[in-house]
């Protein structure tokens, strides 16, 4: 259960904080040219980190 609370976290955390770099280890292997993500996919990816964190959370305090 620890597992993934610890994986859950450092999801979310990078998904947060940078989620441009998030955005990186999802879609690194889909363009060869260097692209920049969209302001709604970065948003997405935000999102994403929050509710990572919030399952989290969640598990450890249920």
């Amino acid at each position: 259960m620890w597992l993934f609370v610890i994986i859950f976290v450092i999801f979310g955390m990078i998904g947060t904080l940078s989620p441009r770099t998030s955005w990186y280890l999802s879609n690194w292997w889909r363009f060869e040219n260097k692209t920049d993500p969209s302001k709604a996919s970065l948003f997405i990816y935000r999102i994403s980190g929050i509710i990572f964190l919030l399952a989290a959370l969640l598990i450890i305090f249920v």
